[in-house]
């Protein structure tokens, strides 16, 4: 979500824009719908894992992490400016299509505020 919401909002000929989880998994469905609500198609997105992008040489000015500081991040083998994001993760949500749903709306959101804050203040 925070990939494709940065890469909505941001201007994208300034800064290349990324994202991968610890490990690559399955595009969770209930995310591209919650998506889908504000115009963005995920669909095809492939998930990628950051071992992979890491793998790759390939180094970033800016790393958001998704996660608390606290909660052990992966580790960037170089220097690199890096945000932490405490967000709730829509894989581990329990209850109803129905409720997951919801919460996946309102941890979007939470996502875009942070991105146009992020725009506003460090881009």
């Amino acid at each position: 979500m925070a990939e494709a919401l940065l890469k909505r909002i941001s201007d994208k000929s300034t800064c290349s824009i990324e994202s991968a989880g610890i490990e690559p998994g399955e595009l969770n469905q209930l995310v591209v719908k919650s998506m889908k609500k504000i115009g963005i198609d995920i669909s095809k997105n492939e998930t990628k894992s950051l071992s992979s992008m890491l793998k790759k040489k390939k180094k970033f000015d800016l790393i958001i992490f998704v996660c608390s500081e606290s909660q052990g991040c992966p580790t960037i083998p170089y220097e690199v400016d890096k945000i932490y994001w405490d967000i709730k993760d829509p894989s581990t949500l329990v209850g109803t299509n129905k409720e997951k749903e919801k919460e996946i709306d309102s941890i979007r959101d939470e996502i875009e505020k942070k991105v146009i804050e992020l725009i506003h203040n460090k881009i």
